[in-house]
Order: structure tokens, then C-alpha cells, then sequence
């Protein structure tokens, strides 16, 4: 059975996938509620009688992730869209890699010496990537750097993450894939769509997504199956913001968007390059 939790999830990726889409599909029952049998997770319907079925599913955090979550919380994640660090037009995207700060350091001083480098760090930067190395706290902590372009008649964002080097492959994406496409698969929706949600700021679905061999079991399950979709949910409880973008068929670099669910504003990183 979904909990309220995944239930509000699916929720809210859809309304995001129906601004995208522009699209009207709306959760007409969960089939799952009924626990006794698999079931996919929702099955929607839009204005015009066309249905789509979502199953989704959590991708786990690596080992000792809330550890880590913790020495980042007290770090860079206070940092988090500090007025200093705002340019008017631009989106930071800042992460620092697991395990960069250790333990029998002075954790409260980091922030503070971070603050004193990073606004003129991020006046040289160019958009893109960048990977930065600053002294603080007496480590030196390599930030990886996305800069994009943003509303200009918006004060900007700094948004700051961590960064797992190397990725925990992509073994639990794999094993997602078993439990879930096959009932999927077997739904009587038009359209049947696998959601694979991140609520942790480290690693990436589509770097773990991209590293799957397309060997004769993922192209079979594949087979039974419309598209696959990233859910980014690391931002939906601080900055009540989720960000999605299609996986499969192909990765596709226009479907970046994001969706403020308090506000309804709506973000399409497409758009910022039109």
C-alpha cells in the first residue's frame, strides 16, 4: 500500500508533468491501496478519457548517507540560497563531495569561510561546470559548480547539494526496475510511465541510469513500457520545489523543469536558452 507520503509524491509529479506536458491527467484510483495484490501505484485519466499509469519507486541513498547528511546540514547546506550568494538572473546548483569534512574539525566554521570566498568565486565563473577548491575549516573542500541561466527578474537561487564521486552504480536502479516494470507492464493504461524519485542531495538517477547495459533482460522489461522519469524531491520539504526530467527513451536535456508546489511556478531550463 503507498503511504501519504509517496502518494503526495506521485501528486506532485504529475501536476509538474501536466505543466510540462500540457496535459490534464489527474489520479483517478490507487490500485496498490489493495495490498493483497500488485498493483501499479496510480492510474489517471485526462479530459479526453486517455490513461496513464505511474509506478513509482524510491531510489535508496548510499551507505551512511545520513552521516554525511548531517555534516553537510551544519556546512554548505546552510548556505542555501544565502542573499550574499544570489546573482540576479543566474542559478547556482552547489555540491560538495561525500565525506568532504571530516570529523575533528571545527564543523560551524566552515560556513563562515565559505562565505568569505564564494561571491567572488561565483563573479569569475562562467555558465557551465566548474570544480572549485577552497580552504575552510581546515580541509580543503572541492565544490562542483553549476551555473545556469535563470529569470532575469529574479534575485537567483544558490541551491547546494552533495556530490557522491562515482555514483552508486547502477545496481539499485537495475533491481528498481525488476520489482517494478513488470507490473507495470501489465497495466491497461494507454501510457505507462516509471517515476524514480531522489530525496537524497547526493548522486544522480541519470548518471546511475546511464551506466545500465542494455543486455536482453533491461531491453525485455523495457519492451512493456512507455517512458521512465527522474523525480528530484531533495528540494520539495525545505524549498517546497521537485524537479523532474525524462530518462528513457532518451535522456533528454529540455525536459529539466521544475515546479514550485506551493506557488505553481513553473521552470523549464529549455526556456532560459530560447
Amino acid at each position: 500500500m503507498k503511504n501519504k507520503r509517496d502518494k503526495s509524491v506521485i501528486e506532485h509529479w504529475l501536476r509538474l508533468y501536466n505543466q510540462l506536458k500540457a496535459a490534464s491527467y489527474q489520479v483517478l484510483e490507487w490500485p496498490d491501496d489493495d495490498s493483497s495484490k500488485k498493483n501499479i501505484d496510480a492510474f489517471c485519466v485526462d479530459g479526453e478519457e486517455h490513461t496513464l499509469a505511474i509506478e513509482h519507486t524510491l531510489i535508496e541513498p548510499f551507505v551512511g548517507e545520513k552521516a554525511d547528511a548531517a555534516r553537510f546540514l551544519r556546512t554548505l547546506g546552510t548556505l542555501e540560497n544565502h542573499p550574499s550568494l544570489l546573482q540576479p538572473g543566474h542559478m547556482f546548483m552547489v555540491s560538495q563531495p561525500v565525506a568532504s569534512v571530516p570529523v575533528g574539525i571545527r564543523w560551524a566554521d566552515i560556513p563562515n569561510e565559505l562565505l568569505e570566498q564564494l561571491p567572488n568565486v561565483l563573479r569569475e565563473l562562467p555558465d557551465g561546470n566548474s570544480r572549485i577548491p577552497l580552504k575552510a575549516g581546515g580541509c580543503e573542500i572541492l565544490l562542483h559548480i553549476q551555473k545556469l541561466p535563470w529569470r532575469q527578474n529574479d534575485s537567483g537561487k544558490f541551491l547546494t547539494g552533495r556530490n557522491y564521486p562515482g555514483d552508486p552504480g547502477p545496481e539499485l536502479v537495475i533491481r528498481a526496475m525488476r520489482n517494478k516494470i513488470p507490473k507495470l507492464s501489465v497495466s491497461g493504461a494507454e501510457k505507462k510511465i516509471l517515476v524514480l524519485e531522489k530525496d537524497a542531495v547526493a548522486g544522480t538517477i541519470e548518471s546511475q541510469f546511464e551506466q545500465i547495459a542494455a543486455d536482453h533482460e533491461i531491453r525485455n522489461l523495457l519492451l512493456g513500457i512507455d517512458e521512465i522519469w527522474s523525480a528530484n524531491t531533495a528540494g520539495l520539504e525545505r524549498e517546497a520545489v521537485l524537479f523532474t526530467n525524462l530518462l528513457w527513451p532518451q535522456l533528454d536535456r529540455s525536459t529539466i523543469c521544475s515546479l514550485n508546489i506551493r506557488t505553481g511556478r513553473f521552470w523549464r531550463l529549455e526556456e532560459e536558452f530560447v
